[in-house]
């Protein structure tokens, strides 16, 4: 990588965090969930908001995208028990089938009406099932 790229790389991510915090504490403020918050962060910073700086280049975004996956996987992972879960029992299985099931279900319909075919649609819905469940763990 060169010095411009690292700078750039640098940069984003000191306004990615300076724009998470500002809005974390808002949410927090209003009461709402933070979740919520970076999502509209993640708006904010976006090339499509015109109002403020934005995170530099396409791979910049897909960089802090990815790393930012990693971590938020990483986090719910060293939160994860298995006597959480055992106690929490059918309950738990039963809801968490609901969810996916009803996601994939939404996604794969959503893809047909954006005319996807068939395997795109069902990898919509394992995409949406899969990052729902992640942002509904992350915010319980």
């Amino acid at each position: 990588m060169s010095d411009i790229q690292v700078e750039s790389l640098v940069r984003d991510l000191a306004f990615i965090l300076l724009m998470g915090a500002v809005v974390t504490v808002l949410f927090k403020w209003l009461k709402q969930p933070v979740v919520l918050g970076y999502i509209v962060a993640g708006f904010l910073a976006s090339p499509h908001f015109h109002y403020l700086p934005s995170v530099t280049t396409e791979s910049n975004i897909e960089f802090w995208a990815q790393l930012g996956i990693v971590v938020l996987l990483f986090s719910l992972g060293l939160e994860f028990s298995f006597k959480k879960l055992l106690n929490t029992g059918g309950s738990a299985v039963v809801t968490a089938m609901i969810i996916v099931i009803g996601m994939m279900c939404t996604g794969f319909a959503i893809g047909h009406l954006l005319n996807f075919s068939h395997m795109n649609s069902l990898f919509l819905g394992g995409m949406l099932s899969m990052s729902s469940t992640t942002i509904i763990i992350k915010a319980f």
